[in-house]
């Protein structure tokens, strides 16, 4: 399959029975010139809405009532005739004319309601169908239809899943008995949901492959960051040829959505498109607008993670694209068009990897797991290159390896990670990560040299920090405040930080102050130890910082990382810790993004990003392998003034807007995979 545009837009257009005139005003020329003139190379566009009916005249399914023309046709006909590639969007779980006409299609809760966004007739909104039944040989023949009729670049399937309840509709209850699975087994019941998703992605695979083997597929509604607890996406990658991850800043997703996914489906062998919406807040916001620099950077970040980018946008019911918008996305789009030669064909250079601690089957589509969340914010901070894994990645590229807290390791996965430290890996883990209860202690004891002793006895208590881990930190007593774990350590291994107890934990019987009680004493018992190449915190310091923030939690674990991994691919610096760098290796060459987009909570459930905030004279270092023949600014073309000493790229950026690329050009290298780092 040819390379997928880096400029898309993804065309919705769910619209109601109830509105007269669909597709009106719809100007193939029109719509065309429209998209050329905002620099859009891809356009996806719609055979099925989530109201359940078709916009070209189906014998499957049911045209929209008020559709006079063959609008899929025309969309597809006028995008080809300009040279813009055309995917078609089909809704699969999401059918409300369905829904209301074949109730034995409906998804039924446990708990027995219905199931969907609506959970009542009487309530505006989508209700889920059932895979298992007869909707789903429904769904493959519309696919069918569309394909046998157009001339499509690709299907984009949306809603490919149950949720956010499992279904035991009378099908699906036949289908379990017959397979020895007890409904009333949660457990059971969500793997009997997550067999039946693939069950129909390998169905329509199979399907759209017999009449068009060259089509781009993707299934949305998929991609959650360690779904499958052993194996996340991987059981149905085979069903997609590339990967799309949807993430508005609005809605369920928010603004560290799209980095921790991109650096978790980034592992996976699959191009990458990172679907933004023009809307101000989330899908169907008629009448609402991104910022130009909000939209920009949400584009330049996908750039910079290596992945295409996708603007949502929602067709007006008569059938015209509104200029405005276009105007907006062709603003931002001449921009990424400029960048685009450094951005394709590359290949993330990460140092780091994070076991996500979001495993199980119940995780919903963006959810994040509160550690995962605070491992984003002290890692991107920090300037180091990282990528989110589950329990079946690979984990030979990573130098450092880090479970966040409450990650469940298994004795699989601990010999995968003593393979790993053997291999000369290292490891940082924090909290209950690799504690089995059955038990009583750390499956991976040996080699962290402490063993578990039961809850800690305070909570808040008191970091006491060893002079080699105490630089850039305040010589007081700081708090941590969740709940942390109790150690004994063994011989040989060193104690790094201490606990400092309170006077006693704060009840109704006997508190202090506003808060929590000071601290009383320094003891005895170690916080954080250090084996060879292993340090264990004994508090969930990733949680503590995705809640509080306290900047002397991310200094202690940037002081542990600099312990592990001496000299990073992005040394020092002067950017703010509101600055993101991504290095990436296209050919011969190391290509250094830097971003400084700063959201604000302006709404009461928004981030928003309105001003763009320039930094001057910016100094960074990057390690490279070679000493680079030239480094410049791109897409500007500018020489940098830089230097090289003891194994970096000392650079001084004059003036940061918003975005800059730096090329290191390395003429003189063989093109080999760079090492791992430190």
């Amino acid at each position: 399959m040819a390379p997928l545009p880096f400029r898309q837009v993804h065309l919705d257009f769910h619209t109601s029975p109830h509105i007269p005139d669909v597709g009106a005003d719809f100007d193939p020329d029109e719509f065309a010139r429209t998209l050329q003139e905002a620099h859009v190379n891809s356009v996806t566009v719609f055979a099925k809405c989530h109201h359940g009916y078709s916009y070209y005249p189906t014998r499957v399914g049911t045209p929209h009532p008020h559709l006079r023309r063959d609008l899929l046709g025309e969309m597809i006909e006028a995008g080809h005739r300009v040279g813009i590639r055309v995917p078609v969007y089909i809704t699969v779980v999401w059918d409300e004319l369905a829904w209301a006409t074949h109730p034995e299609w409906r998804q039924l809760s446990p708990e027995g309601h219905i199931v969907g966004p609506s959970d009542s007739p009487l309530k505006p909104g989508w209700k889920n169908l059932c895979m298992n039944t007869g909707y789903a040989d429904y769904v493959i023949a519309q696919i069918e239809e569309v394909l046998d009729r157009y001339d499509g670049d690709g299907l984009f399937i949306d809603i490919v899943r149950y949720g956010p309840t499992p279904c035991v509709c009378a099908t699906c209850l036949s289908q379990m008995l017959e397979q020895g699975v007890d409904p009333e087994d949660p457990d059971q019941l969500r793997r009997f949901a997550l067999a039946s998703e693939r069950r129909f992605m390998a169905r329509a695979t199979q399907a759209i492959r017999a009449r068009r083997p060259e089509q781009s597929i993707f299934y949305n509604s998929r991609l959650r960051v360690q779904w499958d607890p052993a194996l996340g996406n991987r059981p149905e990658m085979d069903y997609f040829t590339h990967l799309e991850i949807e993430s508005l800043p609005g809605g369920q997703w928010g603004y560290d959505h799209f980095p921790l996914y991109a650096r978790y489906f980034q592992t996976f062998d699959r191009e990458l498109i990172g679907q933004t919406g023009r809307f101000h807040t989330a899908w169907g916001d008629f009448g609402g607008l991104r910022n130009r620099a909000a939209l920009a950077f949400e584009c330049f970040q996908a750039l910079a993670h290596g992945a295409g980018c996708s603007i949502g946008d929602q067709l007006h019911p008569r059938g015209r694209l509104d200029p405005a918008v276009y105007r907006r996305i062709g603003e931002v789009y001449a921009e990424v068009a400029r960048r685009e030669p450094w951005c394709v064909d590359t290949r993330p250079l990460p140092e780091i990897g994070v076991i996500t601690a979001n495993a199980g089957l119940q995780v919903q589509a963006g959810d994040i797991h509160e550690s995962d969340r605070g491992a984003l914010h002290v890692l991107e901070q920090l300037k180091h290159q990282f990528q989110f894994l589950d329990a079946g990645s690979d984990l030979s590229p990573y130098a450092v390896v880090i479970l966040p807290d409450e990650v469940p390791v298994d004795e699989a996965l601990a010999e995968r990670l003593r393979a790993y430290l053997d291999d000369g890996g290292r490891l940082l883990i924090t909290g209950r990560s690799g504690l089995d209860d059955q038990r009583n202690d750390f499956v991976l004891a040996q080699e962290m040299g402490v063993h578990y002793a039961g809850p800690a006895e305070f909570a808040p208590d008191y970091l006491v920090l060893t002079p080699e881990l105490a630089d850039g930190i305040e010589p007081m007593d700081h708090a941590c405040l969740l709940p942390g774990v109790r150690i004994t350590v063994e011989p040989g291994a060193q104690v790094l930080a201490r606990s400092g107890a309170p006077y006693f934990n704060r009840t109704w019987r006997r508190f202090c102050s506003h808060q929590y009680t000071p601290m009383a004493r320094a003891t005895d018992e170690a916080v954080i130890v250090q084996r060879g190449k292993v340090i264990y915190i004994a508090r969930p310091l990733f949680r503590e910082y995705a809640e509080s923030a306290r900047r002397v939690h991310r200094q202690v674990l940037a002081n542990c990382l600099k312990r592990l991994l001496p000299r990073p691919r992005v040394g020092a610096h002067n950017l703010p810790s509101t600055a993101i760098v991504t290095v990436r290796q296209q050919r011969r060459d190391l290509i250094v993004h830097v971003l400084h987009y700063v959201h604000q909570r302006r709404g009461r459930d928004l981030d928003v990003i309105e001003d763009v905030l320039p930094l001057h004279e910016v100094e960074i270092s990057v390690r490279a392998e070679r000493q680079p023949t030239a480094v410049r600014l791109v897409p500007e073309g500018r020489p940098a003034d830089w230097t090289w000493a003891d194994g970096y790229v000392r650079l001084t950026i004059p003036r940061v807007d918003g975005y800059q690329i730096i090329q290191m050009i390395d003429a003189a290298a063989e093109g080999q995979n760079a090492p791992r780092g430190g």
